[in-house]
């Protein structure tokens, strides 16, 4: 099971913005999001784009983490940076699934992908939450 590049984007994309809240947290945040939301939809579902995937969650992760978030808002950006860590793994392991050409594999870190995705969804919604409080 192969996903395509635009269902990557979809599933991955929620850190595309924060709105609310503390006005400068939030300008922060929208900066340090910048390398997911420069992807664009021509991808591509090859191992190198999960790999370059991978690299610009890693990157985003690693900009948010400078980053002070609002006390009221600290456990929910906590638990942001802990599934941005996970849907990297994830990336890599599609990216290693892809070239093993395992269709099992494929499948298997393909559904992992789309749960941690989906983590980072609602930890991305639970911090805007907490920001708007």
């Amino acid at each position: 099971m192969k996903l395509t590049s635009s269902a990557v984007v979809l599933v991955l994309l929620a850190v595309a913005g924060c709105g609310g809240g503390d006005g400068s947290f939030s300008q922060d945040y929208n900066r340090a999001v910048r390398p997911l939301r420069e992807i664009g939809s021509g991808m591509g579902t090859q191992p190198r784009a999960f790999d370059r995937l991978a690299r610009r969650t890693e990157q985003t992760r690693a900009n948010l983490a400078k980053l002070d978030a609002p006390g009221d808002a600290q456990d929910e950006f906590d638990a942001l940076l802990k599934r941005l860590d996970a849907v990297t793994m994830d990336l890599r392991d599609v990216a290693r699934a892809e070239r093993s050409r395992d269709v099992v594999k494929q499948r298997q870190a393909a559904k992992a992908l789309v749960r941690s995705s989906t983590a980072v969804q609602q930890a991305e919604t639970a911090l805007r939450n907490a920001l708007n409080g």
